[in-house]
């Protein structure tokens, strides 16, 4: 009886041991955290070359810059309040257009521009339309990807 009492602890030590492991990688692995500071308050407070930094905001109306090689845009972003000139080389969002909403991962330059490792966009005009119908995304309806 001891000895399958014995087994038992040490499975679920194990368990809790793997538990562990797999949260503490993972949250290495994200940075730790989710969170963004807008222009505003990136400009105010936290606008220091070197650091990294995640920034939200909307893309100003007509900065889009797309240079030739095809991975490598210029753009301002802004949150109504203050601007800031991003620089990014890499994938670009299919959603990346003026007005978007959108997330840089990165740090400022010494010139001024925020050089940018990391961008997210997201359209909101696409996805408008359906919410005020009262429809869902497409993509996130069961029964569409089934039809």
């Amino acid at each position: 009886m001891e000895k399958k009492r014995l087994k038992f602890l040490l499975l679920g030590v194990g368990i809790v041991a793997t538990m562990g492991f797999l949260l503490a990688v993972g949250i290495k692995g994200s940075g730790g955290f989710a969170y963004y500071v807008t222009v505003s308050e990136f400009m105010a407070h936290g606008a220091r070359g070197g650091d990294n930094f995640r920034i939200n905001g909307k893309v100003t109306e007509g900065s889009i810059d797309r240079l030739p090689t095809g991975q490598d845009v210029t753009f301002v972003m802004n949150d109504g309040a203050v601007s800031l000139p991003v620089r990014y080389h890499g994938i670009i969002p299919d959603t990346f257009v003026d007005r978007a909403d959108v997330v840089v991962e990165g740090a400022l330059r010494p010139d001024g521009v925020f050089e940018a490792t990391t961008l997210l966009a997201k359209c909101p005009s696409k996805y408008e339309a359906a919410q005020k119908a009262g429809e869902q995304h497409p993509v996130s309806d069961p029964a569409a990807t089934a039809r």
